[in-house]
């Protein structure tokens, strides 16, 4: 065996491999269903259920069109600090390529017909990674500012969905939670 996987080391990994590979975990999604009450009371009670859910998110989407407009002045101080703080990490940018072309330049004394790669205070047998160039700074935008802003100030969710939830089940209806293996799945997992 060892002849065909050489090193303990490899086999070590090819064993690893060999393991992981075998042993994927299935993936489920949740998906809900509602059961309508059986009685026409109960099925006029659902309907108001559902109207509150509309007016809910209704008032919801306007409290959150009314916050992201009064977000404007904080945008504009935003995205100015955020170029600034841009322009910084520029400078330390230009300053890491020229750092990294300067290494790449004098990077000829480490190749191989200067220093022979077979004898022993040169050879490595676990080399270090070649450098790689600096990442490069991502420019900011309004629109990624205005994004975090409103993230942080504004709440667009206002819990409509779960007090429907609780209005449905009181007028009699039933929710009901499947889970479905999607990936991955067993023989007998799927539907």
């Amino acid at each position: 065996m060892s002849a065909i996987f050489g090193s303990p080391l490899r086999r070590v990994l090819a064993g690893s491999f060999a393991l992981l590979a075998g042993c994927a975990t299935p993936q489920y999604q949740t998906t809900v269903r509602f059961v309508p009450p059986p009685d026409a009371a109960g099925r006029a009670c659902v309907e108001g259920c559902e109207s509150k859910k509309t007016a809910c998110q209704a008032d919801c989407s306007e409290r959150f069109t009314a916050c992201a407009k009064g977000l404007d002045a904080r945008v504009e101080a935003g995205y100015g600090e955020a170029l600034k703080q841009y322009e910084t990490h520029l400078k330390h940018y230009a300053a890491a390529l020229r750092r990294y072309e300067l290494d790449l330049r004098f990077d000829w004394l480490h190749a191989w017909p200067y220093h022979p790669p077979y004898r022993y205070p040169y050879w490595d047998p676990w080399p270090a990674p070649r450098h790689l160039p600096p990442p490069e700074p991502i420019p900011p935008t309004r629109e990624a500012v205005r994004a975090q802003l409103e993230k942080t100030h504004c709440r667009a969710d206002c819990g409509c969905l779960p007090a429907y939830d609780s209005c449905y089940t009181d007028c009699g209806g039933q929710r009901l939670l499947q889970s479905v293996c999607i990936k991955h799945c067993a023989p007998g997992d799927q539907d």
